[in-house]
């Protein structure tokens, strides 16, 4: 036997070492356990590369069939494990910096057992083992997300960020239980070899319930306000949450499941939510002001770029954009991290005024500010030709259109938060330098990556005009940025425009305008006289509602029994449609 699982051991017994060790050692052994985990992960990858194997061994036999514990040594998984050991490595060095004056023990336990269950995750060739890591995940980030319970909001935020994603792991566990009874087994690959024969009931059933799953896990409409509110947790656990773990198990679990939910129909759905999702964030991340939650409206629109790129039938596309926002992601949230303990702030406006300012920072922040933008020559312009490779027509103009909205909202938090001048030196912090360091040479020089990702997942690249075109509107965005937040020429440039139109319109137009006043004058008597035969109406109908809340009301009577029963009435109802009409 290979014994791939041995990748997961060590984090298990970091785990175990952070509580049992004093409290000053549980960081070396998380950071230890981290490395030995890469270690492995890259051991596996570069020896049984293009040489997949699966292993399994027995967990329990129940009417007749053997459920076991089975994990796939492909280089997807091989890479993704890799991915998410490196990652965890560097968070774990940064969190040196960041933790050292909260509880120790607790701290570096939890996220021990939290990239243990992303690794098992990642490697599960078993639905059912892979939901029970799934599980895992959810609990360790509402544990982490919460770390400071003694606060009314970490504690809101870890409570809306298990409830959200309940809903998803509720639907996750039917769609396990239609697909283990349509097609008589729990291996990913053996249901993906049998989707030709599943029931079309089945494959439409079990690929909704998927759907909602992941797009619960990954914060997408309209799940994705528990992602914003997750900021109020430490830093290092944003930049874990973010990156390459929590948030991407909904998107690595879509481009694992992909055949399924291609032979459902389901691709024009996703990527309509992809698109919808994108902009949302978009505009969203343009109006805040915490860079934090900057960054969260920054990983939700990158999540659906994912999306929409896997619903193109490029998942390689998808798992590279992943791979790239894990590296650029990252390392702005440490940037983040250590913005709030030089300077005590998350606000932009407040780095802004403050008589300290970045320095050392500002050249680090560019690069990944302009990473989130997808400008050359960083390594995420390469993942945007690689995600787009399939997209249609209006696919294009859409994607170039939320290129330079990105851009706008990426470079406004780089213009307002960071300045070039020097900054207060972080004495020997190391734990700080080299992750920040060698993320950064990553994203910008890592774009050559890309031609030789294909040898893990099969991954285009396409330059076309509308490539070109995206690129040139994420300079637009740029720019568009700079003379706003930065020059604030175009902002007088704009006032004086208007300040010309208003003396243009009292000289020129004031018969044209008193023409229009007169006409919504008799707009509004006639919008009077039909809201009068309306209002009744409207009276009965906001009763009756009234009516009919005060008499449900009695069923949220805050009994956490009543919700967990009603919750299993729920679930045995889909089990018994599923077995009657599917």
């Amino acid at each position: 036997m290979n014994m791939i699982y041995f990748i997961l051991i060590p984090m298990l017994l970091a785990a175990l070492a952070a509580v049992l060790l004093p409290e000053r050692r549980a960081f070396h052994a998380a950071v230890i356990g981290s490395a030995v985990s890469l270690g492995l992960s890259l051991f596996f990858l570069f020896d049984y590369f293009n040489k997949p194997f699966l292993e399994s061994v027995n967990w329990f036999v129940s009417g007749g069939f053997t459920f076991s514990i089975s994990f796939s040594a492909s280089n997807l998984t091989l890479f993704m494990a890799s991915l998410v050991s490196f990652i965890s490595l560097l968070v774990l060095v940064f969190s040196n910096f960041y933790m050292k004056k909260e509880p120790q023990r607790r701290y570096y336990a939890e996220m021990s057992l939290f990239v243990f269950s992303m690794l098992g995750l990642v490697m599960s060739n078993s639905l059912l083992l892979f939901y029970v890591f799934w599980e895992l995940i959810g609990v360790m980030s509402y544990l982490l997300i919460g770390f400071w319970y003694q606060r009314e909001a970490p504690a809101a935020a870890g409570k809306k960020a298990l409830i959200f994603t309940r809903i998803g792991d509720l639907s996750f566990f039917a769609a396990v239980i239609i697909l283990f009874s349509s097609a008589k087994t729990l291996s990913i690959t053996g249901i993906l070899s049998s989707i030709g024969s599943l029931n079309h009931g089945a494959l439409i059933a079990s690929a909704s319930l998927l759907f909602i799953a992941i797009i619960s896990k990954s914060a997408q409409f309209p799940f994705y306000t528990w992602l914003v509110d997750a900021m109020e947790g430490p830093t290092p656990v944003s930049a874990l949450l973010h990156s390459a773990t929590m948030v991407a198990a909904g998107a690595y679990l879509l481009v694992l499941m992909l055949p399924l939910f291609l032979s459902a129909g389901f691709a024009s759905m996703i990527i309509t939510f992809g698109f919808v999702t994108a902009f949302i964030a978009a505009l969203l991340g343009l109006k805040e002001t915490h860079l934090k939650r900057i960054l969260a409206y920054s990983t939700i629109e990158s999540l659906s770029f994912m999306f929409i790129a896997a619903a193109t039938a490029n998942a390689g596309g998808a798992i590279f954009y992943l791979f790239t926002h894990a590296i650029f992601k990252s390392l702005l949230f440490f940037i983040a991290g250590a913005g709030f303990i030089l300077f005590g702030s998350y606000d932009i406006y407040k780095l802004k005024s403050s008589v300290k300012n970045s320095g050392w920072l500002y050249v680090p922040a560019l690069i990944g500010f302009a990473s989130i933008a997808g400008l050359p020559p960083f390594m995420s312009f390469f993942a945007h030709l690689s995600l787009s490779a399939n997209f249609t027509t209006l696919d294009s103009v859409v994607f170039v259109l939320l290129s330079f909205i990105t851009a706008l909202f990426s470079f406004r938090a780089f213009f307002v938060a960071f300045k070039k001048s020097a900054a207060p030196r972080l004495k020997r912090e190391l734990s700080v330098y080299v992750p920040v360091l060698l993320l950064s040479a990553i994203a910008l020089f890592g774009g050559v990556i890309m031609f030789y990702f294909t040898g893990i997942i099969h991954t285009v690249y396409y330059v076309d005009i509308f490539s070109m075109v995206s690129m040139l509107a994420a300079f637009a965005g740029a720019y568009t940025a700079f003379e706003l937040f930065l020059n604030r020429r175009l902002l007088r440039q704009v006032s004086a425009a208007k300040n010309a139109a208003i003396k243009l319109s009292e000289r020129s137009f004031d018969s044209i305008i008193t023409a229009f006043g007169i006409a919504f004058v008799s707009f509004a008597d006639i919008v009077g006289r039909l809201d009068e035969k309306f209002i009744s109406l409207f009276s009965w109908i906001s009763n009756y509602f009234m009516s009919l809340g005060l008499a449900s009301k009695e069923i949220q009577n805050g009994d956490s029994s009543t919700y967990i029963a009603a919750i299993f009435l729920g679930l045995v109802i889909v089990i018994i449609i599923a077995v009657m009409f599917v």
